[in-house]
């Protein structure tokens, strides 16, 4: 079996080789991520024909050093982008410039509006498939069981409000919050940046040499965390690579052909959202072609690596340098896009969960009074859902538990949860994306000559 598993090794390897000679050719980044993605699955394929599950979960921990490593590098970056970027975004901007309080607003009312519109796709999309729990339990058997695993995290979520889960927002201890520590550590750190940046704002015309000194020494801050993300951003076709070769490797196929009626929903949802999204764009002034074609790159990693707070240096980047949107609006959209009004995790996936559930309780879903009730509860529940896999799951809980809903499905679900999520997590990306673009264009801050150039590589991408 070892040595299996290291032929396997240096298959891996080879291909590494492959894409780094392709980088040193320079040829597009974005090719290099769809040609790591197809290997990736074309790997995972062979590994899964050839050998018995066994070797493959010997290669695949292996090949987690690689995919999981990736992964890890660029959520340690999450923190420290968040704090220096929002708070350089704040104390740059001009006087007479744009309001960062209405700008946040903005950003935030978007995010709303486009999660309650997921949450009633979500809703109609299940009703159309005919999707009720009754259907499933005949499956896979009573739908009560592996409940308990769960009892913990219900209990967590039923005990935190949603005046406990603002109030969470404000964080005790920065520091702790920049460690990913307390009950909404991202939105913390998002609100601890923004009343620095706000604080040393206050003291250009007061005390100008302190700020100065203070915008100097986050200047330098800003300036090497992101040399740092230009350097994790290289390795993006690598980590991809590993990734789809673990998804096909592993995945539960028997499960995706069990429950593939939900499966083909949940992806007739994301697309209808894309659609939505597509159509916000147009509404805005923005080509949805030339848009996608800027956002492939982050959409393809979003989708293989099932994290948006991952995702979100290259998110990010993607907007200021290929789109055209201004830093402020970039840095601050992308990340409040991480745990608020996530359109996959936190819209459809817990408006579908509850349309399966209540027929079996006698309730219709599309009854407009609890229609409307529960795009309400969705909507708010979606504040605070973490930007990492499993974050839809947290969100299914707090619907579920809002509404007195059994929440079993929920551990049924998880059989197909990495395929669903998938394709969740990339529009969770889009939706942040399409917020910065709309924001920018109300704001003023978007330079619409850079978004309809033909550049499709940003500018930490031109050498990777």
């Amino acid at each position: 079996m070892g040595l299996y598993v290291l032929i396997n090794i240096i298959v891996l390897f080879a291909i590494i080789a492959v894409l780094y000679v392709m980088q040193k050719k320079h040829v597009n980044f974005t090719y290099r991520v769809l040609g790591a993605l197809a290997a990736g699955l074309i790997l995972g394929f062979i590994l899964r024909k050839v050998y018995d599950m066994e070797v493959v979960n010997q290669t695949i921990i292996w090949y987690n050093v690689v995919g999981n490593g990736y992964v890890r590098l660029l959520q340690m970056l999450v923190m420290p982008l968040i704090f220096v970027s929002i708070t350089m975004a704040i104390i740059n901007i001009k006087e007479g410039g744009s309001n960062v309080g209405k700008m946040t607003l903005i950003i935030i009312a978007v995010l709303m509006v486009t999660t309650a519109i997921s949450a009633l796709v979500g809703f109609f999309t299940a009703k159309g498939f005919g999707l009720d729990a009754s259907k499933l339990q005949s499956i896979v058997g009573d739908i009560s069981q592996g409940a308990s695993n769960y009892e913990g995290k219900l209990e967590q979520f039923t005990s935190r409000p949603v005046p406990q889960q603002l109030l969470e927002i404000i964080p005790t201890n920065p520091f702790a919050a920049l460690a990913g520590m307390g009950g909404s550590p991202t939105l913390s750190v998002v609100f601890f940046a923004a009343l620095v940046g706000s604080a040393a704002l206050g003291l250009r015309k007061k005390k100008l040499e302190v700020f100065e000194f203070f915008q100097k020494m986050m200047q330098a801050l800003h300036d090497v965390v992101m040399k740092i993300v230009a350097f994790v951003m290289k390795l993006t076709p690598y980590g991809v690579l590993a990734l789809m070769v673990k998804f096909m490797a592993a995945s539960d196929l028997k499960a995706f052909a069990q429950l593939g009626q939900f499966l083909l929903a949940s992806y007739v949802a994301i697309i209808i959202m894309l659609i939505v999204h597509s159509i916000i764009l147009i509404i805005f002034g923005y080509n949805p072609i030339k848009y996608y074609s800027k956002a492939f790159t982050v959409l393809a990693f979003a989708f293989s690596s099932r994290t948006s707070a991952g995702t979100l240096p290259l998110t990010v980047s993607t907007l200021k340098e290929k789109m055209g949107i201004s830093e402020g609006v970039s840095n601050l959209s992308a990340s409040l896009a991480v745990t608020i009004g996530q359109n996959g995790c936190a819209g459809i996936y817990p408006a579908m969960v509850t349309a399966m559930i209540a027929p079996t309780l006698g309730i219709n879903p599309l009854e407009p009074s609890f229609l409307i009730k529960a795009v309400v509860i969705i909507a708010i529940g979606s504040f605070g859902i973490a930007g990492v896999g499993g974050g839809a799951t947290n969100a299914a809980l707090i619907t579920l538990s809002a509404l007195g809903f059994p929440v079993g499905l929920v551990a049924i679900l998880l059989g197909i949860e990495p395929l669903i999520d998938m394709g969740r997590t990339m529009l969770n990306v889009n939706d942040g994306m399409i917020t910065a673009a709309v924001t920018g264009k109300i704001c003023k801050e978007a330079d619409m000559d850079k978004f309809n150039s033909n550049n499709t590589s940003s500018g930490e991408s031109e050498n990777i």
